[in-house]
């Protein structure tokens, strides 16, 4: 197992304790101590993140071989989960830095989910191909260009 598989698979267990502590108590016999339907979606959320890592992560290398750029749309994507979760974290109750009710407003959730529909898709048009920057075609040479016999 690869170090890289280990990282997602303890981010994805993180991201599903962050869900499951939303989530109401179950009837689910308790496991350590946790509720089992807690339980299953940690577990669940680590496993899965495993598997998809596991067999995804060559199809996203293939991705970013034949369009490099989408790497920087990938960290910008991250930036801009990272404010979200800063919005929500300082509506927080016990912070209260920001009104509670505008990180749940429609507003706020509209706005972010166009800002990341637009970075996806910008960073895919712009991205364009390997090897089809600088109006070059297949072999290099420029778009509409005729090839001359020497």
């Amino acid at each position: 197992m690869e170090v890289a598989d280990i990282a997602f698979a303890i981010d994805s267990i993180l991201a599903a304790v962050a869900l499951a502590v939303a989530l109401p108590e179950t009837t689910l016999p308790r496991i350590g101590g946790m509720d089992g339907g807690h339980f299953a979606v940690i577990f669940l959320g680590g496993f899965i993140g495993l598997l998809i890592m596991r067999f995804a992560a060559n199809l996203f290398v293939k991705l970013l071989e034949s369009r490099p750029s989408l790497e920087i749309a990938a960290f910008v994507i991250v930036g801009w989960v990272g404010v979200k979760l800063a919005v929500h974290t300082l509506a927080h109750p016990s912070l209260h830095v920001i009104p509670h009710d505008f990180a749940e407003s429609t507003g706020w959730k509209l706005t972010f989910y166009a800002v990341l529909i637009l970075i996806a898709v910008g960073g895919w048009l712009l991205s364009g191909g390997k090897g089809t920057g600088m109006g070059e075609g297949e072999g290099g040479e420029a778009r509409g260009a005729v090839a001359r016999p020497e």
